[in-house]
């Protein structure tokens, strides 16, 4: 029961939500560090943009064999485009993004904090006056939460490309009407909510990696660890953050039509 996900989560969960506020603090900083940051930027943004985009072209292929499939059934194959851009935009694309940077940049970036804690750089700096939030963990959130938006971006551009390619080549759907549902499949406000949850769990991601690299204690075994628990904890509560943001979204989509 000691090591049960929920309970792990739930006993850092103070900690976590504290560094990330104080790292949002000194969001001022952020010139002052922008070689750090740029540094963040170019790691977790243009380093993941290939594995990014190639997961996002099979997961958008995926999705549209599967759809068309199933829509093939009723003789309603031309639908696939409008399903493929609703769930990419909405879903898809966000959520799979953020899974892709959990893994390739999350476990990274706790092992590489977890180092540095158990190394006494992060004491050193102390030493010298100098914030350990504002000097490590600020330029690595703040990046997170520039680049993944952007990645999510690429990658549901991708996804929809992917899922076009499959529905005209293998369903037989062409691509007029393909492009004709798919403009129907996404409002603004879709658009705007998945920038939304793009955001949302980079910073989620983002904090628990840093939280997790600086409690690191224990030597190797305790970097291991910290990666570890950053990759289960960050993707658990993605999970739960998009179904919350899932139900808000239906709350505010019922009301934006109850207004228009």
């Amino acid at each position: 029961m000691k090591d049960f996900i929920g309970l792990r989560a739930i006993r850092g969960a103070g900690y976590t939500l504290l560094l990330l506020l104080e790292a949002l603090g000194y969001i001022n900083h952020a010139w002052k560090r922008r070689r750090a940051l740029f540094t963040q930027m170019h790691v977790i943004g243009t380093q993941s943009l290939a594995i990014t985009c190639f997961f996002m072209l099979l997961v958008g292929m995926v999705f549209a064999l599967q759809t068309g499939i199933e829509f093939a059934r009723f003789g309603q194959t031309s639908l696939v485009g409008l399903v493929i851009v609703s769930a990419m935009v909405r879903e898809l694309g966000p959520w799979m993004t953020a899974f892709v940077l959990i893994a390739r940049v999350g476990s990274s970036m706790a092992a590489e904090i977890g180092t540095m804690k158990t190394s006494e750089e992060i004491d050193a700096l102390e030493v010298m006056s100098i914030n350990p939030v504002s000097f490590v963990v600020m330029p690595r959130l703040i990046g997170y939460a520039i680049m993944g938006p952007i990645l999510t971006i690429f990658g549901t551009l991708v996804g929809v490309a992917g899922g076009a390619l499959v529905a005209n080549v293998q369903l037989g759907v062409p691509l007029d009407d393909f492009l004709r549902f798919a403009e129907r499949g996404a409002e603004p406000l879709d658009i705007y909510w998945g920038l939304l949850k793009s955001l949302v769990f980079s910073l989620c991601a983002g904090a628990v990696a840093c939280a997790n690299g600086m409690r690191t204690s224990g030597g190797a075994v305790g970097v291991g660890r910290a990666s570890r628990n950053t990759v289960v904890v960050a993707l658990t509560l993605t999970v739960f953050l998009n179904y919350l943001l899932t139900s808000f979204y239906r709350m505010v989509k019922r009301l934006v039509a109850g207004i228009l």
